[in-house]
């Protein structure tokens, strides 16, 4: 692996070890949630639709909504991979198509700024979704986590992406290596594509560890025989 590595993390069920996103749905929308996220998981509705029909169901007040956002914790490794990945001058960025109005309210919580990409949730007589982050030819997403990816990657990187579910899918195909747990781990298996399973940010950086300095021997290694 090259020095050179990209970090594209997905945030709900990934930075945050619960969803937040369909935690809220679950505490928040009336009937009827379920089946539009069949729906969405099945191709049959974008993101934008899914999450605007939902939260037309949804009957919280911004304060509530804020307190309940409150509540959440950090995966129990990700503030070491967040340092491990500073120490070594790597770049991260949080690819979400999930809501900036609690990445923000948790990044504060545990003073970290990190750059991410995420909808956002207005409120006014009723919740408002919007997507800042579309790709303008494809609206399977309120956030293209692949335009993303690609814009952001510099020529010759090494793009490591870390996810779990369906909206992760279609960025790990323009990684180079892929950390996958739950239903990515799943689609990863089903198509062919090669992933290292996780639990934690743990697990991560201790592959990463295991790989960079596998790395770092063989640069040795290779300067040793050259000098000789």
């Amino acid at each position: 692996m090259g020095k050179n590595l990209i970090f594209f993390v997905d945030f709900d069920g990934t930075v945050v070890s619960q969803d937040i996103c369909a935690s809220m749905v679950k505490q928040y929308a009336g009937k009827g949630w379920e089946e539009l996220n069949q729906l969405w998981e099945q191709g049959e509705l974008s993101t934008g639709e899914c999450a605007q029909q939902t939260l037309n169901l949804m009957q919280v007040k911004p304060e509530e909504l804020h307190a309940f956002f409150g509540r959440f914790e950090l995966d129990p490794g990700f503030k070491s991979f967040a340092s491990w990945t500073a120490t070594n001058n790597h770049p991260v960025y949080i690819l979400s198509d999930g809501y900036d109005n609690y990445i923000d309210l948790v990044f504060r919580k545990y003073g970290l700024n990190i750059p991410y990409y995420a909808n956002h949730l207005e409120f006014e007589d009723g919740w408002r979704f919007v997507a800042r982050h579309q790709n303008g030819e494809c609206d399977k997403c309120g956030v293209c986590k692949k335009q993303i990816i690609e814009e952001k990657t510099p020529l010759g990187w090494t793009r490591i992406y870390i996810g779990d579910g369906y909206s992760d899918t279609c960025p790990v195909s323009v990684c180079d290596m892929v950390f996958a747990k739950n239903s990515l781990a799943d689609y990863c298996r089903s198509e062919g594509i090669a992933f290292e399973p996780y639990q934690d940010f743990n697990d991560i950086t201790r592959k990463l560890d295991e790989v960079f300095l596998e790395g770092k021997n063989d640069e040795l290694q290779d300067a040793a025989r050259s000098s000789k």
